[in-house]
């Protein structure tokens, strides 16, 4: 199978090859979407809405926005601070961010007067387009990354809603008993050939610490940057709460048996395929997030986890029917096609079911939000443990 993409990010990939004989598949992936200026996050690309290559929930309407608002107004109120911060990793192309922030000025104007919004966003081209849709917010800030930020020194909220599924991933593999990792090479005619490694020891030491037993014969992924990062966001946090909103699942569910090829794909023009090596640069790659392994780790670090539930629940606590009702009273088309798109953040097996909403807190004396108030059942799918 050829390399194809970018030509220039191709080549790049190929050099890093040849010159080291073979690459992780994490270090494939962490070109493919982060290489400065060409990779699928950090060019001048639109990848979200209808000319992109998928959707977020942000962008389907404004009520996602404007619910988290009420959760974060509910957030200050418990904290009880004049210095009230707002994290949001990974910002899109800001339009959650604008609809948080005109809820909290249109209705919570204590909130919103008591509040920095800070956005952290490594792409120059979503930073642009943020700043163009924000300009009339004072109160909004941007940093490059978590690690700008003193320890101990946010009191608030960190948030993100697909963060971590996008970040790069070893590829793993059982066989006979052995856990191996996934390289990548070229043959003689420039066509990838995988290759199995032992495990290094950080991916063996993560498996036993999640007491994760996979199945013979499974391919599957790690994400051991995700592990590392929720330890940074947690040490930032002097007083509050961090709410990860993404697609993925706790160990029990995410190696099950029939998970066999594990969870990783791609995503172009909104089509997905398993050929991580065509459109380089191109398309985009993600994984499921181990909510298990976010919780595990936070835990380290001193995070309480509050609760883990779907997108359909959190919302429907938040106030998602009485907007229902709402605009089924006014019964006009445009509020009818508004509710079209609202069932797509609720219903099951789609958004509603598909996305996980994991809330953990830090030095907050009876944490539990309104987001957690009635919860699914309790199956493998929410049992983080």
């Amino acid at each position: 199978m050829k390399l194809t993409g970018k030509p220039e990010l191709v080549n790049i990939i190929k050099n890093r090859i040849k010159e080291k004989g073979s690459i992780s598949f994490k270090e494939f992936m962490d070109i493919a979407l982060y290489y400065p200026e060409l990779g699928y996050y950090t060019s001048d690309k639109s990848k979200i809405g209808g000319y992109g290559d998928f959707f977020t929930s942000s962008e389907l309407d404004p009520v996602f926005g404007q619910l988290l608002a009420k959760q974060f107004a509910e957030i200050f109120k418990k904290l009880n601070t004049d210095n009230f911060q707002i994290v949001e990793i990974g910002a899109g192309k800001g339009y959650l961010a604008y609809d948080i922030l005109s809820t909290l000025k249109d209705e919570y104007p204590n909130v919103f007067e008591k509040t920095t919004y800070f956005i952290i966003e490594k792409s120059p081209y979503h930073i642009k387009l943020q700043k163009e849709l924000l300009k009339d917010f004072k109160n909004v800030a941007w940093k490059q990354d978590i690690i700008d930020f003193e320890d101990n020194s946010i009191e608030g909220v960190i948030f993100s809603n697909e963060l971590f599924d996008a970040f790069p991933v070893d590829v793993i593999r059982k066989k006979n008993g052995q856990i191996y990792q996934i390289f990548i090479t070229l043959d003689e005619n420039d066509n990838v050939i995988e290759i199995e490694k032992p495990a290094s020891q950080e991916i063996t030491e993560y498996l036993n610490q999640l007491k994760i037993n996979l199945p013979e014969g499974m391919t599957t992924e790690v994400n051991l940057d995700a592990k590392d990062y929720i330890m940074k966001i947690a040490e930032k946090l002097k007083k509050g709460y961090i709410i990860t909103i993404d697609y993925g699942y706790p160990s029990k569910e995410l190696y099950k048996p029939y998970r066999m090829k594990g969870t990783l794909l791609c995503y172009h023009k909104h089509k997905y395929s398993e050929n991580f090596y065509e459109n380089v640069g191109l398309q985009d790659i993600t994984s499921h997030v181990n909510f298990s392994a976010l919780s595990y780790y936070g835990k380290l670090k001193d995070l309480e986890t509050v609760g883990f539930t779907d997108q359909a629940h959190f919302l429907t606590n938040l106030g998602l029917l009485e907007i229902f009702e709402t605009l089924q009273e006014i019964g006009d088309y445009r509020s009818y096609e508004r509710m079209n798109r609202l069932k797509t953040l609720v219903i099951p097996k789609g958004m509603g079911e598909k996305f996980k909403v994991l809330v953990q807190a830090k030095n907050v004396e009876n944490p539990l939000v309104k987001g957690l108030e009635i919860m699914p059942p309790q199956t493998d799918r929410y049992k983080l443990w």
